[in-house]
């Protein structure tokens, strides 16, 4: 967060104390402490721990909330600066690792004064430890924020925490560059650094030069022993390209199917800059129509965050150790494939073949970066977000209709993400579910609400995309969908797979909702003539038995056309060929109509065909 927040949060302290309109400031990464007793100092040592552990925070010293008459408002009693040794103390006197060794925080906790009303605060800006030296404990216990508490950390998340730090130990990102000297380096690119580090309450003087500054390199770990290290190249690298190669480049590519060369770019710079630019080219090649029903506003692909996320986790976390480059395929209205040199670590990985189901899906959540102080460096540039985050914003993305369901392919030394453009409830799963609406109301006692759908055509796709092999984001009680997981899972409209445990449930859907074939079932009413149908009539059959049998209505022909083309030649819903699309349906309507004929089929006032369920050959 920058001082911009502080600013806002001073004026709305203002405005509720010269209005008497209380206005909430108090957020899981802002805290007011009035400081005038020994209970209050205590708290704030509490507050701070929880921020290093978690993503840091502002405290607010000299105003407290406080009711009166039944009303809230802030007393501001101001901070006293003899009190300012107990502040200055934080970074070295009360935070200690599991070596029980005070850790050294004066780049983390900041301190400056800010007027209110004629009063004296002091705001004390924390910022969160790199991965590889969380968690520190205040008084033997380990804090982490959570919403607007001080919580606990839990054995078993602290346990997780020490297994990850040993991983990262000896990480890539602080090994050094051959032949790189500190000239190679950009005093510019280093001065924008610390501008950056000031505007988060942190006073570092910008550099005269880089011989000066190799005490502030050496302790941001750009350098080491005068020699550059990775780190340092990749973010104040002159010309990183020559002494990292691949590693600092990023190859886009705008895949027409007619000549994926068309539009070729490669970028080869500083990360920062590669983040930039590889947004820039996605941007500038993705379709963004008019939305006539919203007032004619812009309408993306996809959402403009969501795409600077993944570009930017990419690079953030990309295995630093290959020589590889990123590789960015934009297919228009098909996708957005990002394929990243590394792996994921085994232990964010689900995956259970063994059973009729195959289950792969990825935990969403954990800490994941091989780079854990490259990340710490883009969050000064606000280049990512949380760790752990990012999974977390693709399934947003999904669950907010933007997005359809994202997936990862992974080889033995890549990863590469798909973005689909469309929706994860589309017109196709919305006809589906529409064949089992009679089904679906005598399980939940009522109509599916949009959420109810958005999950279950989730867990749907999840298990079609599995069974081809690619991974899926696990989506559980804990992906702030509880209650319309509880519901369904009550309804019994998903069940727990075989390999579900407590730590992690696994869903699907029932077993019914999910089938799409009725073979045994059709063959049982026509005989073996039913193996004779070409593709086409089997189909039809498929789709008008599922409407019979689980909704009792009738679907025409047009209605049948769409599923079943996207059944026979689009695999992948997106596109349609008119010649063929006329021809089928005209091939649909000529099949409907010769099976009402052998009575096969009933057809209402309506020109709607329902399947005689009581036919026999």
């Amino acid at each position: 967060m920058k001082s911009e927040l502080i600013e806002e949060i001073i004026h709305k302290i203002e405005a509720s104390v010269r209005t008497e309109q209380f206005l909430d400031v108090e957020k899981s990464i802002v805290e007011l402490k009035d400081l005038s007793s020994g209970n209050d100092w205590k708290s704030m040592r509490e507050t701070v721990c929880a921020y290093l552990n978690t993503n840091g925070g502002y405290i607010l010293g000299g105003v407290r909330e406080r009711e009166e008459s039944g009303k809230k408002t802030y007393k501001i009693t101001g901070f006293r600066r003899n009190n300012e040794s107990n502040i200055i103390d934080l970074q070295s006197k009360f935070f200690k690792n599991d070596n029980d060794v005070l850790v050294d925080l004066t780049n983390n906790i900041s301190l400056e004064y800010f007027n209110i009303l004629d009063s004296e605060i002091l705001v004390v800006a924390v910022h969160a430890l790199s991965d590889d030296k969380k968690f520190v404990r205040y008084e033997g216990k380990y804090y982490e924020r959570v919403l607007t508490q001080d919580k606990q950390i839990t054995a078993s998340k602290l346990q997780r925490q020490r297994e990850y730090r040993a991983e990262i130990e000896f990480a890539k990102e602080i090994a050094t560059v051959d032949k790189a000297t500190l000239n190679d380096l950009s005093l510019d690119k280093l001065n924008e650094y610390v501008r950056l580090l000031n505007i988060e309450i942190r006073n570092t003087a910008p550099k005269l030069s880089l011989n000066k500054a190799k005490p502030f390199l050496a302790a941001q770990h750009f350098i080491q022993q005068d020699s550059i290290t990775t780190l340092g190249m990749l973010v104040c690298g002159e010309d990183p390209f020559q002494f990292l190669g691949a590693r600092a480049e990023v190859n886009c590519y705008y895949d027409t199917q007619i000549g994926i060369s068309r539009d070729k770019k490669l970028f080869r710079n500083d990360v920062i800059s590669l983040m930039g630019d590889t947004y820039k080219y996605i941007w500038g090649n993705i379709r963004i129509g008019r939305m006539i029903q919203e007032g004619g506003i812009s309408k993306p692909e996809y959402p403009e965050k969501l795409v600077r996320e993944v570009i930017n986790n990419a690079l953030a976390h990309r295995d630093y150790t290959l020589e590889g480059f990123i590789t960015v395929t934009v297919e228009p209205e098909k996708w957005i494939e990002i394929k990243n040199p590394g792996s994921f670590k085994e232990k964010i990985k689900f995956i259970d073949t063994q059973t009729d189901i195959p289950i792969r899906r990825l935990l969403s959540g954990i800490a994941e970066s091989k780079n854990p102080r490259l990340a710490s460096v883009l969050k000064v540039f606000d280049k990512i977000e949380n760790q752990g985050r990012g999974m977390a914003s693709l399934v947003n993305g999904a669950l907010d209709n933007l997005i359809d369901l994202p997936y990862y392919e992974l080889g033995e030394s890549s990863i590469s993400l798909r973005v689909p453009a469309g929706k994860l409830l589309d017109e196709s799963f919305k006809n589906r579910l529409v064949g089992f609406d009679g089904y679906i109301k005598s399980k939940l006692k009522k109509a599916l609400s949009d959420e109810h759908k958005l999950v279950l055509a989730y867990f749907y796709k999840s298990e079609v995309l599995n069974k081809r092999r690619y991974f899926t984001i696990l989506l559980s009680e804990n992906n702030n969908h509880f209650m319309v997981i509880d519901e369904l899972k009550e309804a019994g409209l998903i069940v727990e797979h075989s390999s579900s445990t407590d730590a992690t449930p696994i869903y699907i859907l029932d077993r019914v909702l999910a089938q799409n074939h009725y073979q045994d079932d059709l063959i049982s009413l026509f005989g073996a003539s039913y193996i004779d149908f070409d593709d086409t009539a089997k189909e039809v059959l498929n789709i008008i038995y599922r409407f019979t049998r689980f909704n009792d209505i009738g679907q025409k022909p047009a209605e049948l056309t769409p599923e079943v083309y996207r059944r026979l030649f689009d695999k992948g819903g997106q596109s349609i060929d008119p010649k063929k699309y006329e021809t089928l349906g005209r091939k649909i309507r000529n099949i409907c109509s010769q099976f009402e004929k052998e009575g096969i089929m009933a057809k209402d006032r309506r020109n709607a065909y329902t399947l005689k369920l009581d036919y026999r050959r």
